[in-house]
């Protein structure tokens, strides 16, 4: 499921492409997208929860890439689930917020989102 989502980001969000890296990065040269899948819950129908963190020295540019983020991962309850090779999810933002790292000197503008997914047969 995470390689389909984070797949699914890039075809989406073509300036994420190849800006995607699980966990952390020490790319920073231009925006970084660190992401990370925690699991919630089993079951027939999966919980997990995404982390993404935006990073680069351009806060306005940070709040840019979440608005395109948030547009595209936060679903709205009566629409239908997004089907992508053998997964089907919805997901919803719930929560975030901006920070400044000093270490690095970049913003670093996480987001939260809530996936259900579950696996699909792909005949």
């Amino acid at each position: 499921m995470e390689n389909e989502i984070k797949n699914y980001i890039e075809e989406n969000i073509p300036e994420l492409k190849g800006r995607l890296y699980p966990v952390f990065t020490t790319n920073i040269s231009r925006t970084s997208v660190a992401y990370k899948f925690t699991s919630l819950s089993g079951g027939h129908l999966r919980q997990s929860q995404l982390e993404l963190k935006i990073i680069d020295a351009d806060y306005d540019l940070c709040k840019e890439i979440e608005d395109k983020l948030v547009n595209l991962l936060d679903i709205e309850p009566d629409e239908p689930f997004v089907v992508l090779n053998g997964v089907k999810f919805h997901s919803a933002i719930a929560g975030g917020g901006p920070l400044f790292n000093d270490a690095c000197q970049r913003w670093e503008d996480t987001l939260y989102f809530i996936i259900d997914w579950r696996k699909i047969n792909v005949i």
